[in-house]
């Protein structure tokens, strides 16, 4: 379990790099609610990325695995990050890290000390396939393996502000 979810966490865990100065990326403004194009056996889950016209970006990831009709473990995971443009694609880099586990009935501990630095320390880049103004898909990758690529279906929030 303790791979699984430590597996998990490095894939779920957006966070990107910035090496040049944050700017804005209009394209992608405004909250999104996305979810892994490919579903995982036992996995349910789902990201809100909230990027910002200052070049910062906030995420709230739910995740809950189960095996046996019966929750192992659950939790939300909240990340502030610091993106910038480059080239085609975009960097985040994570700022600050915050957990809320709901249920770990095998006390797998997903977020120990370590768990969180290799998080934070991670950059992941990703390129939005858009499919029309409100639908996305991101195309993501870590850093340290840049042929491996996961995807996420995204779909802008819409608010009223929006849709003027």
């Amino acid at each position: 379990m303790n791979r699984l979810v430590n597996g998990f966490v490095l894939v779920a865990g957006i966070a990107f790099s910035g090496m040049a100065a944050a700017s804005s990326l209009p394209a992608v403004d405004g909250k999104w609610q996305c979810v892994p194009e490919q579903e995982k056996n036992h996995e349910q889950s789902w990201v809100t990325y909230d990027f910002k016209p200052d070049g910062t970006m906030s995420s709230q990831e739910w995740v809950r695995y189960e095996e046996n009709d019966q929750t192992q473990l659950e939790f939300n995971l909240f990340i502030d990050y610091r993106y910038v443009a480059k080239d085609d694609d975009y960097m985040l880099k994570p700022v600050k890290l915050s957990r809320e586990i709901i249920t770990d009935p095998s006390n797998a501990n997903p977020f120990d000390y370590a768990t969180r630095r290799d998080l934070t320390g991670y950059r992941i880049f990703f390129k939005p396939v858009f499919q029309g103004k409100n639908e996305a898909l991101f195309d993501m990758w870590y850093h340290i393996d840049p042929d491996t690529h996961f995807k996420m279906n995204c779909k802008r929030q819409l608010t009223l502000a929006s849709l003027k």
